[in-house]
């Protein structure tokens, strides 16, 4: 242990003698950790980001479409939401686009017809008011859900409950009493959207599907439904959405035709991470390129440092001094240069890879926080050292085998 010291002391006191050379040999080692760090930091914190802002709108929530002739009818949701356990949502989402007329102008309608189960659709809840009721979507009543941002833009206020507004959807108009204000969405993701959107006329309204069909004394848009919306609680979803399924096939009796499709937002999420890991993989697979440089520059050095104390090798080796320790003395040197590199790339990766989060985040309106494990920051260093060890062994070993009287020779 003592000797080993040794050379780890005669390889530091090289090092100092040179400090300019060694900082430029230690370069691509720093550019090349940096790089990776900074590049895996930034990924997984994007992943992250939009893990939890998505998941703030989307997660647990599943669509099952029909792909085939049958659709969805209204009994078949009923009797899904009446016999399948675990369910907080069970519900049609027929989407259309309304306008409504105010002083402060005209107003776009994001028209939502759905049943009572939609109050689970997001986890703010309710602002002011109640949501409607499965009696009230029964009987067809003429109330409605109003979003916070848009009640704050139509009416001058958030307390509307009791109001009353006007859509006109498709010049067919009607009238809705606001019985419940929903929170808006504190999300960063829905933030940017919002900003980069530009829309402050914009009011998101959940209203009973059974109203239209009522007022208008026509039931094509129940009749032609091709999707229901599930939610669920249960501890395994997907054999609660098999169930589901399977229950649609037997009411319409295609068992085996695969007419009806699974579209969730796990799988969707599943997929986006995969994107961002390979994408991050890859530059970051660009980036190490940049340690196999450094580790070329640290081979050099090595072997010109070599030329330059041959007499010195020559002394050690006539003083008796062994091939094994002349070659350990070189290894530990250029172990030392890039190990020590690969601490300043550490650093210098968490520092570039925060910067770069907080670049981001103020593009797109997310808080993105780095995301780099310990371990990794701490292998990404000892594996600079086994660089300069790999690229340190031809020069080790060339000056090991130097003859004594040849190396005495040179000055």
């Amino acid at each position: 242990m003592g000797q080993f010291l040794e050379y780890v002391k005669i390889a530091y006191k090289s090092i100092l003698s040179n400090k300019g050379r060694t900082f430029l040999t230690m370069l691509g080692i720093i550019i090349g950790i940096s790089s990776v760090i900074m590049i895996t930091g930034l990924g997984s914190g994007v992943r992250n980001a939009l893990d939890g802002s998505l998941g703030d709108l989307f997660r647990g929530q599943t669509y099952i479409y029909s792909v085939g002739t049958e659709n969805i009818t209204v009994d078949d949701i009923n009797y899904i939401k009446n016999n399948v356990k675990d369910l907080k949502m069970c519900t049609e989402e027929m989407y259309y686009s309304g306008t409504s007329d105010s002083v402060k102008g005209v107003f776009n309608i994001d028209y939502y017809m759905v049943n009572e189960t939609y109050e689970f659709f997001a986890v703010e809840g309710l602002l002011h008011g109640r949501y409607f009721t499965e009696e009230e979507v029964e009987r067809g009543d003429n109330v409605a859900v109003i979003d916070e941002a848009g009640a704050k833009g139509y009416f001058g206020s958030t307390d509307v409950v009791g109001q009353t507004i006007l859509v006109d959807l498709y010049g067919d108009v009607l009238e809705y009493r606001i019985v419940g204000v929903r929170k808006a969405k504190d999300s960063q993701l829905m933030n940017m959207v919002n900003t980069l959107n530009g829309d402050t006329k914009l009011i998101k309204l959940e209203v009973p599907y059974t109203h239209y069909s009522k007022a208008m004394n026509d039931t094509w848009l129940i009749d032609n439904m091709s999707s229901v919306l599930i939610s669920s609680d249960s501890d395994n979803v997907n054999e609660t959405l098999k169930r589901i399924v399977n229950i649609l096939e037997a009411r319409h009796d295609v068992r085996g035709e695969e007419q009806f499709y699974i579209d969730s937002f796990d799988s969707y999420m599943e997929k986006i991470n995969q994107v961002i890991g390979y994408v991050t993989l890859f530059i970051g697979f660009v980036s190490a390129i940049s340690l196999m440089v450094g580790g070329i520059g640290v081979m050099n050095i090595m072997l010109v440092s070599v030329t330059e104390r041959t007499s010195e090798i020559g002394i050690r080796k006539a003083l008796g001094a062994r091939t094994g320790s002349i070659m350990t003395q070189f290894l530990a040197e250029a172990a030392m240069i890039t190990f020590v590199g690969g601490i300043i790339g550490v650093l210098l990766g968490y520092a570039g890879a925060e910067g770069l989060c907080l670049i981001v985040g103020k593009i797109t309106k997310m808080p993105i926080h780095i995301s780099v494990n310990v371990l990794v920051a701490f292998g990404a260093a000892l594996f600079s050292a086994g660089v300069g060890l790999f690229f340190g062994i031809f020069p080790a070993k060339k000056a090991a085998e130097l003859s004594p009287i040849e190396a005495l020779r040179q000055e």
